[in-house]
């Protein structure tokens, strides 16, 4: 694997399902340079370790979320981001070679893209652990799946580790390819404000469908009133039915998509609740 510059400090999320597979991803990674450690702090929920590896200060924040029963996990999330400010390089999203990709884990996926937003996985890299007992290729592992779909949505970005190697190897190759995908991100990390964009987008969106609705109807308002109006037989009846139509039907036409946009909100929260509750 090509070499490439290392940002000064490097800030590592590790979240998944299985506490065991993320404390023995963070030995892997302090290796024996946890007696090395400047700095630990956090909650039973959120630690963080900030150690020196080589050159370079790196920061691992080890949680808990994809094992928390809950709808929403706010919260916690603003816990993971402070201690990775001001915003972490990489999550490394852990996966077992042993275990097959099963519901529990599709949800905890789902989740953790709700929680952080779908464009988190431009800062994810999915790490398989128990290498040992791989066979084939991890491609070959991956498959045509929903597992695939998931490290697509990485950009490709996954490794694996052997739970039997503990050498300073295997270590190094991990973190070379953490700091060359860090690279190729152009050392960006994400942030809350990247989220909120993303948000900011997908709000963008229905705005422009008012819009467009609006319009629309306004414009058959306005043919609307223009004909029935002069029907009445009233004074300026065509002048005062162009405009009371277009009113009308814009009003229409605006609340019609509003309150399409929160139903789908309504059942897409609702969905999530479902999913949740059923881990």
């Amino acid at each position: 694997m090509q070499q490439c510059s290392e940002p000064s400090e490097l800030r590592i999320v590790l979240v998944g399902r299985g506490k065991n597979r993320i404390t023995s991803v963070r030995k892997i990674l302090l290796g024996s340079s946890e007696e090395n450690e400047k700095c630990s702090s956090g909650t039973k929920k959120c630690q963080r370790k900030e150690v020196k590896i080589r050159q370079q200060n790196v920061v691992i924040v080890e949680t808990d979320l994809c094992n928390l029963e809950r709808v929403s996990l706010e919260e916690e999330k603003e816990e993971v981001l402070s201690h990775a400010a001001p915003g972490p390089h990489v999550f490394l999203f852990v996966l077992s070679c042993k275990d097959r990709f099963t519901t529990p884990e599709q949800k905890a996926v789902e989740m953790f893209k709700e929680t952080f937003s779908k464009n988190v996985t431009l800062y994810t890299m999915v790490l398989f652990t128990g290498g040992e007992e791989l066979e084939g290729t991890i491609e070959e592992f991956v498959g045509e799946s929903d597992l695939k779909s998931f490290v697509d949505d990485c950009k490709g970005n996954c490794h694996v580790i052997k739970n039997n190697d503990e050498s300073p190897s295997q270590r190094t190759e991990l973190l070379q390819h953490i700091n060359n995908m860090v690279q190729k991100n152009g050392e960006k990390f994400y942030t809350k404000e990247k989220e909120e964009a993303e948000k900011e987008g997908k709000g963008w969106g229905v705005r422009r469908k008012v819009a467009f609705c609006v319009s629309v109807s306004a414009l058959g308002g306005a043919t609307l009133g223009g004909t029935v109006f002069p029907m009445l037989k009233v004074p300026f009846a065509a002048a005062i039915g162009v405009p009371v139509g277009a009113v009308a039907g814009g009003l229409l036409g605006g609340a019609g998509i509003v309150a399409v946009a929160h139903i789908k909100v309504k059942l897409h929260q609702h969905h999530h609740r479902s999913q949740y509750q059923s881990l």
